[in-house]
């Protein structure tokens, strides 16, 4: 055995007992572990597999906020904490965003699933409508940061909206959870009983399906012990959601997914002032 193949093995390998009783050598995941190198602010917002695509989207870009996971999960977390509004397409012009290149069916039934991601094995609603949420924020984690929330329903739709996140604590975060509220008030407005909401914040999807009653019982602290932040805004969807049966569902962000692009680009124009 050569010197390279035994330090492979002693590394990369630890033995077990296959069905016949043998003890042979399977691959050591926690010694290689692939990464993902996550893009919150850059040419383009995303997850990459290896750092010379990651440096290609950051390398020269202002400001640039990225970070290196072990797992995917992680990695979208940080964007979904961290993302701004670099790199991301938008429409100044017009009342209403233009169509993207690329859009996909998303309706109920229709392959949506692979997609969207489902809360907690809960699929879409299938008589309810779809409505789209996103926020923005320019200066993201900055003294003087702008944030802003958009709403889609559909192209032409009446009760697309859009405005600029009020408070003094301006993050990208707060104004997700701003444009969610503002979706389900004008649901519950409309007389409409069940709502499936798409939002490429895995953060949101994840404290309202898995967190929220934890939280409750812990006092709102986190499993750190810290305070549960935009505990304000959680409670008003929380108490919205006990008047019309929302879907949460997460979808990928700045995939060329129509109803996430027309979103995100309502929360820019409502971060410039609506």
């Amino acid at each position: 055995m050569s010197s390279l193949y035994r330090f492979i093995s002693n590394r990369f390998c630890r033995p077990y007992r296959n069905q016949f009783g043998y003890l042979v050598s399977s691959p050591n995941f926690k010694g290689f572990v692939m990464p993902f190198y996550a893009v919150a602010k850059g040419r383009r917002v995303g997850i990459y597999e290896t750092w010379k695509e990651c440096k290609a989207q950051t390398d020269g870009f202002q400001g640039p906020r990225f970070k290196k996971f072990n797992t995917k999960a992680e990695a979208q977390s940080f964007i979904d904490e961290n993302k701004g509004t670099g790199g991301v397409r938008r429409n100044v012009g017009g009342q209403e965003p233009g169509p993207s290149r690329k859009r996909p069916n998303l309706e109920p039934g229709n392959g949506a699933s692979s997609v969207v991601k489902k809360a907690k094995g809960l699929g879409p609603h299938p008589d309810a409508p779809t409505v789209w949420t996103d926020g923005a924020c320019r200066g993201n984690g900055k003294k003087h940061a702008r944030a802003g929330w958009g709403v889609y329903w559909d192209d032409g739709h009446r009760d697309n909206r859009c405005g600029p996140l009020e408070g003094p604590e301006q993050t990208n975060n707060r104004a997700e959870y701003t444009a969610v509220i503002e979706a389900i008030k004008t649901a519950k407005e409309r007389g409409l009983r069940k709502l499936n909401l798409n939002t490429d914040s895995n953060l949101l999807v994840r404290s309202m399906t898995e967190w929220m009653p934890k939280w409750r019982k812990n006092g709102w602290k986190t499993g750190t012990g810290g305070a549960v932040k935009n505990k304000d805004l959680l409670l008003k969807i929380n108490e919205l959601c006990s008047q019309v049966d929302v879907r949460f569902q997460h979808v990928d962000g700045h995939a060329g997914i129509h109803g996430n692009e027309m979103a995100d680009q309502l929360a820019c124009r409502g971060a410039d002032g609506g």
